[in-house]
């Protein structure tokens, strides 16, 4: 089990008007955007935990992992880890106080300013989900093998939120904070799990996606930017 703290997150204000999809940079959005990332570096405490777990067997719907017994029940997607020997497994956040201030600023009567600093949170997860996908890259790279696509519970079609339980039960996640909720969401919100399938069978070298697995794929503002 490995922790990671020191992810390097730089924002700029082109790169995330870009995100929002806006093509007049009017001054205020500009002003709103530079203050939203100012404020945001300040407030973000990005962290992940992971690790390695030997694939025993994929077996219909369900990864069987040498760990105890342990598994992950992915679904009809299952497939996509069954060229795996090893998964990276990880849980990964950006800290709670970002979406505090966001709440704050947006109750003060800072739309604008809630809403700009909100898609600096969002950004700043993925620039963190993007340094696990390259570690996973680089660990399948030093065995000469490739890598499978990143996967996480509720995003993937076939594989409810509910995983969550049996991905966040090999992970001590409360060392960077995050809980699951009742509703198996986790906390604080900004915060994602996810699997890539390391092995010989795995044909690429880069982690993809699997948008058109995903469940979210008609309202994933990622996948909007993309068009």
């Amino acid at each position: 089990m490995s922790i990671l703290r020191d992810v390097n997150i730089n924002l700029t204000v082109e790169e995330l008007l870009a995100a929002q999809k806006q093509k007049e940079h009017r001054p205020g959005l500009v002003a709103a955007a530079r203050k939203a990332i100012a404020l945001g570096h300040t407030l973000l405490a990005p962290a992940a935990v992971y690790d390695e777990f030997e694939v025993r067997s994929v077996v219909g719907e369900r990864i069987e992992l040498a760990a105890n017994g342990a598994g992950l029940t992915v679904g009809p997607m299952a497939h996509l880890l069954a060229p795996a020997q090893r998964l990276l497994v990880a849980v990964y956040t950006i800290g709670p106080t970002l979406e505090e201030r966001v709440r704050e600023l947006y109750e003060a009567g800072e739309p604008l300013l809630s809403y700009m600093l909100d898609c600096v949170g969002v950004m700043a997860l993925g620039v963190v989900g993007e340094r696990l996908r390259r570690l996973a890259e680089e660990r399948a790279a030093e065995r000469g093998w490739g890598v499978g696509p990143a996967i996480s519970p509720g995003s993937l079609v076939g594989w409810p939120v509910q995983g969550q339980r049996e991905l966040c039960a090999l992970l001590p996640r409360a060392d960077i904070g995050v809980q699951l909720n009742e509703y198996c969401v986790l906390v604080p919100h900004k915060s994602v799990s996810l699997v890539i399938g390391l092995g010989p069978g795995y044909e690429t070298h880069q982690v993809g996606s699997v948008c058109h697995y995903c469940a979210l794929r008609d309202s994933c503002w990622r996948r909007r930017e993309n068009e």
